[in-house]
């Protein structure tokens, strides 16, 4: 495997000090080959986040699951709708980006999810599910106190039950969590966004 983890005098991608590859736990080291193997390079949010070593590794677990296209409880576009509003609401550059892209695969319209990512509330195409997943990430994420019980039954009437609803309320708060990282960290977009 090439080098992996830039040492942080070679690297901007963070504002404290990116770990270099073989100090990890293995945990997050077969993490990070997988997200390699994967997407053919290594995000640098997976680089920035490597600082937090095993608590880093548990966190992945955690958010890389909610996103698995092959499972979960909602379909795939409406985790990614989530996770996406979520980081836009927040002002995670990082992450809007990142989520754009992903976005954008799962509607098949890479435009429309770069839409998404800037403001959902100037989509007009935007069907009716994804404006109420996309306007109840957006409450969670930044008035979680304001969410009230018709929040709670806008989903339902999407025909979501209480453990789909509260698969989305697991999205948007890891995201939400991903997000302050990422701002803190000021981590570094990753090239492959701009291709």
């Amino acid at each position: 495997m090439t080098d992996i983890l830039e040492t942080p005098a070679t690297t901007s991608i963070s504002r404290l000090s990116v770990p270099e590859f073989d100090e990890l736990p293995e945990r997050l080291k077969e993490q990070i080959s997988s997200l390699e193997r994967q997407l053919g390079y290594i995000p640098n949010w997976a680089r920035a986040f490597a600082l937090g070593g095993a608590h880093a590794a548990r966190f992945n677990d955690y958010l890389l699951a909610l996103l698995d296209p092959n499972s979960g409880l909602l379909p795939y576009v409406d985790r990614e709708i989530l996770a996406t509003v979520t980081s836009a609401e927040n002002g995670c550059s990082y992450c809007r980006l990142n989520h754009a892209g992903s976005l954008g695969e799962a509607l098949g319209d890479r435009k429309l999810g770069t839409r998404v990512a800037i403001d959902f509330r100037e989509v007009r195409e935007l069907g009716e599910r994804h404006r109420v997943l996309a306007r109840f990430a957006a409450k969670l994420a930044l008035h979680p106190g304001e969410v009230d019980d018709t929040d709670i039954e806008s989903l339902r009437d999407l025909g979501l039950d209480d453990k789909q609803i509260y698969e989305a309320v697991h999205v948007v708060s890891a995201f939400a969590a991903a997000n302050r990282f990422s701002i803190f960290l000021q981590v570094t977009p990753d090239d492959q966004f701009f291709n």
